[in-house]
């Protein structure tokens, strides 16, 4: 990876003004949102939950400990495993946790090797997620959105890039998924969904660790969502080792259209903790079973082109039956009957 692309992942910023700093600076009343400031010209966002075991933070820059000014184009740092030390008084969250320095930036965008930047006066940030805004004609009659999710219910970061086709005809487009874990370097990796320890364009999912025995340092494992069955993309792992990442994902957006690829990475304590769950990234079912996929719409889901993803509706039909039982049938029959009984009355 370039050192521009490093320094693109790690510190690329964008202006953060108008209604986008309204919504910064309200972000910090929010519950799964706390803003600390380290100087007075900058800090950071942390996402979590005061009841989980995690967190997720987002780097800023702004002036006199009050204003925020520019915010990051990538997530800059994960932590698992609180401790005893870690109180409402600690002001920097990895002091909090065993298992720190996740990631130096990742879930960064490129569109044909054109660079994402957040849009401040766009940006929205609610309590588990961040809306970057829309790069506007980030190439020839082609805008890409970023939305990066921190799921309360699990160590996850999800991101979902979406550009869209303004013009008049076909444009063959490729995202440039990119990032850095935060390892220096170190260790390696610890499988893939091909049972090896080589991630290619085959795999679904690979797990990476800064200690290759038992990652038991001080750095979190990492689990990577890629792509899964039912893939419409030519997907491509042009860089992955413990220190850079780079998964090109190319497609045809017809004119007009909007296509989205959505990655994601999931931070464990231990290894074997890891391969526990690196079976939920391996189709767009399975995602859906293990929550993954929660807070996105029908029509954001649809237009995901490295999973095949199943409908909001339909993975809550399929938790009914499979919970609901009898309850269920009885509740048909009784609507059925009372709709007889409204038609005898008429």
């Amino acid at each position: 990876m370039s050192s521009f692309r490093k320094l693109k992942g790690m510190a690329g910023a964008s202006m953060v003004a108008g209604a986008g700093l309204v919504g910064m600076m309200a972000s910090s009343a929010r519950a799964g949102v706390k803003t600390s400031w380290t100087s007075t010209d900058g800090g950071y966002l942390t996402f979590h939950d005061a009841n989980k075991d995690w967190a997720h933070g987002f780097y800023f820059y702004g002036s006199n400990s009050s204003v925020i000014t520019d915010v990051y184009s990538s997530i800059s740092e994960g932590a698992i495993g609180k401790t005893a030390s870690c109180t409402t008084s600690v002001t920097t969250f990895w002091d909090c946790y065993s298992y720190s320095d996740a990631y130096d930036g990742v879930l960064g965008l490129g569109v044909n090797g054109n660079w994402f930047d957040p849009v401040g006066a766009d940006a929205v940030i609610t309590d588990y997620q961040i809306d970057a805004g829309t790069n506007v004609d980030i190439d020839t009659d082609l805008d890409a959105s970023v939305k990066w999710a921190f799921l309360k219910d699990d160590p996850v970061t999800r991101g979902l890039f979406t550009v869209t086709n303004k013009g008049a005809t076909d444009q063959s487009v490729t995202f440039q998924i990119y990032g850095n874990w935060g390892s220096d370097g170190q260790g390696g990796i610890i499988n893939t969904s091909n049972d090896d320890q080589t991630v290619d364009n085959t795999d679904t999912w690979v797990t990476i660790s800064d200690d290759l025995v038992d990652g038991s340092n001080s750095d979190p494992v990492i689990t990577t969502g890629i792509s899964g069955p039912g893939s419409t993309v030519d997907t491509t792992v042009v860089d992955l080792d413990t220190s850079d990442y780079d998964i090109d994902y190319t497609v045809t957006i017809p004119a007009g259209e909007s296509r989205s690829v959505v990655v994601f990475h999931q931070m464990s304590k231990s290894i074997t903790d890891a391969s526990a769950i690196e079976s939920n990234y391996e189709s767009g079912s399975a995602l859906s079973s293990a929550g993954l996929l929660a807070g996105l719409s029908n029509t954001e889901r649809s237009r995901v082109v490295n999973y095949a993803l199943p409908k909001a509706a339909e993975a809550t039909a399929s938790r009914s039956s499979s919970s609901g039982g009898s309850a269920g049938i009885a509740l048909m029959a009784l609507i059925a009957a009372l709709g007889v009984s409204r038609r005898r009355r008429v």
